[in-house]
């Protein structure tokens, strides 16, 4: 059997039979049934065995005694369960017909996945529905998600059954919030939680069931998120990234404790009690807490009343009584002035007024507007308002609510703009009335023609575009068409593009700029390998041959030469005549040959004091070989050819040119083509010196006599045989590496041997989201309360040499907004590594262990710091150094990438809207400025980038924007709310792998 279903049931005779019914209605019927009577003094037991009477797949265990609760009787089911996966299903839900089929199919779909969750529908005693709800931070960020809040239902999951048992199951200690409990405690495993955004199970609100026992609840779910950020050792196999508890950055724990007693408080106003006395504080800063208040209160007062939200008792005086003291009780705990008032306001169609709704509102600096959809209209200025919150409704319901600066009146088209950041463009187009606008229409089909002839052009150069680039490119034809249909600015966003250019004035008075840079030569690219080789030669000595690695080599390669005099040799691909200078002495006549004419020119000067040297352009694929030879070297070029074919021909004409008794001197490096496991350079070349030595060593008439070989490259010294005679035995030498390879060559270096090839995953492999890593410093000194913002150098150097070894290859802001703009899906295997806030140890530790790596990072600069020290880190203890201008421009010339963290690091809530304005515009154009190049990115201080905070940003033109919020980025995503993974200081390298990799 595939599913087992657990089914505890106590006095379950009015709705057990409902239950039972939705499984046999399932599409898919390889389930098992096994029903938990516990101590049931009603019709249970019967109505269970009557079904089993008719389908075998039921079965039935009883406890005829005292009630042991539900955790027990789950418990008790799961031993008698026979299949993979588990369901737990109450004997009052019930599942949608389709639910075994898409859950089981899905994670049959996911071999790697444990869990899959789906969405949910509450149904009221009365058989009305609440709209379907569905939690996409489950998926992202399991274990952060539950460990404060539970916004799944228990038949909502199914469960490897081999975890559940690992994890012993539920704790009978709970009388309440058991399942929040269970589900935090299997996500503490580490264990990815696999997304099925289907309302696939429903869930029945009944007066008198456990769920609605506030005081229970509250109790039991406080200790429950107590347990969350604490070590619980009740959890068998803990990842190591949560084995501490939850991590406070994401979300305090008394913040979460505060909002489960504000929905305990919401659920007992809703029974008809006063609730403000079940209140805790509500301490955090992040977010917004007037939403999550509302939020919060609603379904509170929803799931107590067991009534929709239009059906509370608004007519009812002590009931709207009740709820505007719990709002002042909420203002008071949370310490937010106006915050009632904000609530009040936000309640109305509710609760207070929901005939009669107030438009506009100003409270606290903050101007509260109301709009439906339908009828999107102008917003006035309004003195004293230094932001705007928008709730925008269709008809009766909220379908979105927007954020802005108010920094003047709004325009249609500036509301237009915010709405569709707000509600999106689906909801718009279908309650809008957007379809009954001729402009919008002439401007979508202008749009279409233009995506059409984009399309048709893509066909014609044979070029494919995924269904879902597609999707994207349309959505963003009609949003133009949208935007150009209601009109240009207002005054609020001609406010705010005079504050962008002050900022941008601010920054060039202050900034020194970017000294001018020479354009670098590009080699040009195709068949022509000549001109190819001639725009390498552009920069003299691009192969670094002047490096202690490089002279050890020659030095080494000399070594070999055969002792007895050699009369007449031949050097291929001199390059710029490094080695024919060492090499000149020690021959009768030397011919040395290169491609590039350029290269030629400068071994020339080089070599002048030799008159034996005859210097030809050849190009060694194609051009004919002098024949008679004592002596080949050929070094560093046998990789360019195109496959093996090739080489093995490349081998004869070799060994015709030698004369019988002849040497070839062969020296090239190890490429992991060859040999993965092997420590070699990750080029995309057909074969390295491993394939390079086979080949040579198995064409006819050459034996190897000699070989050093070290780590990194072979040298080989091969004789063209007389007639008729044997080879003898090669004499094989290991040696020393000795000095590395210049940092620029040896970051093409998988020292140690890939376990995959960058390049064969960026052919094979596609994927539709990518984990973006958060550092701040790189360093083992600072305060000890810091010390999770600090990753110890050598931890760092090994999760870098992991991403190298595993085809990672590092991706920018911009790489990932341009992904994400058109819907396509990344090639390979994209990381982006972020560093918040512009370290020193970023220039002295991190780069060098990342350019070894052949990896870079994106930079977060507090642009007014440059320089200084980390002065919000003061009460903390010393502060650290911060990177001054001359570095941060090196390491830009270098490849690494910048990006804003504004320009004081200071909090968000203690900065007005034009102040934020300001900052962002003068940071990036500090940057710009200085770096001279674009700069696209922005992360706010601290993870405190809420709806103003991301509109300002993208008025200021920034691309991307980054929080703090834990998960993974993927397609769908909008680009100015990008997750991160924060890589906490003192993880282990597996702790590393298993937030990378997680699903």
């Amino acid at each position: 059997m595939t599913l087992s279903v657990v089914i505890p049931a106590h006095n379950a005779a009015d709705t057990l039979a409902a239950t039972l019914d939705s499984l046999l209605a399932q599409t898919r019927g390889d389930w098992q049934a096994i029903i938990v009577d516990d101590g049931s003094r009603d019709a249970t037991r019967q109505i269970a065995q009557g079904y089993i009477a008719r389908d075998k797949r039921f079965s039935l265990l009883v406890n005829d005694g005292a009630p042991l609760g539900v955790s027990a009787a789950r418990n008790r089911g799961i031993g008698a369960t026979e299949g993979r996966w588990l369901l737990f299903l109450d004997a009052d839900d019930t599942i949608a017909a389709t639910f075994v089929d898409r859950m089981i199919g899905k994670l049959e779909a996911n071999p790697r996945a444990r869990v899959a969750y789906c969405g949910s529908i509450r149904i009221t005693a009365s058989g009305r529905q609440r709209p379907p709800w569905f939690s996409t931070a489950v998926a992202r960020a399991p274990f952060e998600t539950l460990a404060r809040s539970f916004p799944l239902v228990v038949h909502g999951a199914v469960l490897d059954r081999a975890l559940v048992v690992e994890q012993r199951g539920f704790d009978v200690s709970l009388r309440t919030a058991e399942d929040m409990d269970f589900f935090q405690r299997i996500a503490r495993t580490g264990t990815a939680f696999l997304a099925v955004p289907e309302p696939l199970a429903l869930y029945h609100m009944r007066r008198g069931s456990l769920s609605t026992d506030v005081r229970a609840m509250l109790a039991d779910g406080t200790g429950v998120i107590e347990r969350a950020f604490a070590v619980d050792p009740r959890v068998v196999h803990p990842s190591e990234r949560h084995a501490a508890g939850a991590d406070p950055v994401a979300g305090s724990k008394e913040m979460a404790q505060g909002v489960n007693a504000l929905w305990c408080a919401a659920v007992d106003v809703g029974q008809g009690g006063d609730g403000s006395r079940l209140l805790m504080a509500l301490p955090d800063r992040r977010g917004d807490l007037a939403e999550l208040c509302r939020q919060t209160i609603v379904e509170g007062l929803v799931f107590g009343a067991q009534r929709l939200p239009d059906e509370l008792p608004h007519d009812d005086p002590a009931f709207v009584g009740r709820v505007g003291a719990l709002l002042h009780e909420v203002e008071r705990v949370a310490g937010r002035r106006g915050l009632a008032e904000q609530l009040r306001f936000a309640l109305e169609p509710e609760i207070f007024s929901p005939h009669r709704l107030t438009d506009r509102l100003v409270v606290d600096g903050t101007l509260l507007v109301r709009q439906d959809v339908a009828r999107l209209a102008p917003i006035a200025a309004e003195a004293g308002a230094d932001r705007m919150r928008v709730e925008f409704r269709s008809g009766a319901r909220i379908v979105g609510h927007g954020e802005a600066p108010a920094l003047g009146g709004f325009s249609a088209g500036d509301v237009m703009r915010l709405a569709l950041d707000s509600v999106g463009l689906a909801e718009l187009l279908k309650a809008g009335g957007l379809v009954h606008r001729p402009a919008f229409w002439l401007h979508a089909a202008a749009a279409a023609a233009r995506l059409g002839l984009g399309v048709a052009t893509a066909k014609l150069g044979r070029r494919a575009v995924p269904v879902r680039s597609l999707r994207a490119l349309a959505k963003a034809a009609f949003t133009d068409a949208a935007l150009a249909a209601t009109g240009g600015a207002g005054s609020g966003e001609r406010a705010m593009a005079s504050l962008i250019a002050d900022g941008r004035a601010m920054a060039e008075r202050t900034v020194p700029a970017a000294a001018e840079r020479p354009a670098e030569p590009t080699p040009a690219i195709g068949d022509d390998r000549r001109a190819y080789w001639e725009g390498i030669y552009r920069t003299e000595d691009p192969w670094a041959y002047g490096s202690a690695y490089e002279q050890l080599k020659y030095r080494r390669t000399l070594d070999l030469l055969p002792h007895e005099p050699i009369g007449k040799a031949m050097e291929l691909a001199c390059s710029e005549g490094r080695f024919t200078e060492l090499l000149a002495p020690r021959v009768g006549h030397l011919i040395a040959a290169d491609i590039s004419e350029t290269a030629l020119q400068r071994a020339r000067q080089r070599c002048y004091a030799y008159g034996n040297v005859d210097w030809r352009r050849l190009d060694l694929f194609d051009d004919a070989l002098p024949d008679g030879l004592d002596l080949i070297v050929c070094s560093e070029v046998l990789y360019d050819l195109a496959d093996r074919a090739a080489l093995a021909g490349v081998a004869k004409r070799l060994a015709a040119a030698l004369a019988p008794g002849g040497h070839l001197l062969s020296a090239h490096a190890f490429v992991l083509k060859d040999e993965p496991g092997h420590t070699g350079y990750d080029w995309d070349a057909a074969f390295g010196a491993k394939v390079i030595a086979e080949t040579l060593s198995t064409t006819p008439g050459l034996a190897l006599e000699r070989s050093l070989q070290n780590e990194l490259y072979r040298v080989d010294l091969f004789r063209r045989l007389e007639a008729h005679e044997q080879a003898s035995a090669a004499h094989i030498e290991q040696t020393d590496l000795g000095p590395p390879p210049e940092p620029d060559f040896a970051r093409h270096v998988v020292w140690g041997g890939a376990v995959v090839q960058r390049a064969d995953v960026t052919r094979r492999e596609r994927t539709d989201r990518l984990p973006i890593l958060l550092y701040h410093r790189i360093a083992e000194d600072g305060p000890v309360d810091l010390a999770r913002y600090r990753q110890p150098p050598a931890a760092f150097a090994e999760q870098m040499r992991w991403l190298r070894r595993n085809g990672y290859h590092a991706v920018t802001s911009h790489d990932v907004a341009r992904h994400l703009s058109a819907g396509r899906p990344f090639a390979g295997r994209p990381v982006l590594i972020s560093f918040d806030d512009a370290y020193r140890d970023f220039h002295d530790a991190a780069w060098p262990m990342l350019r070894a790596h052949d990896l870079t990072a994106e930079i977060f600069v507090v642009t007014d710091k440059v320089g200084g020290h980390a002065d919000w880190d003061a009460d903390y203890g010393p502060t650290a150094p911060l990177m001054g201008w001359p570095q941060i421009q090196a390491l830009a010339a270098a490849g690494v990438s910048f990006g804003s963290h504004m320009a004081s690091h200071s909090h968000m809530a203690e900065l007005s809207s034009r102040e934020i304005v300001l900052e962002a515009a003068r940071s990036r154009a500090a940057l710009e400025r200085a770096l001279g190049k674009p700069c696209r990115s922005i992360a706010a201080p601290f993870g405190e980038g809420d709806e103003r905070f991301v509109r300002i940003a993208r008025q200021c033109g920034y691309e991307s924007a980054f929080t703090t919020d834990p998960g993974h980025a993927a397609l769908g995503q909008d680009p100015l709310r990008l997750p991160r993974i924060e890589v906490v200081g003192g993880w282990s390298v597996e702790a590393f792998i298993e937030a990378v990799q997680a699903v």
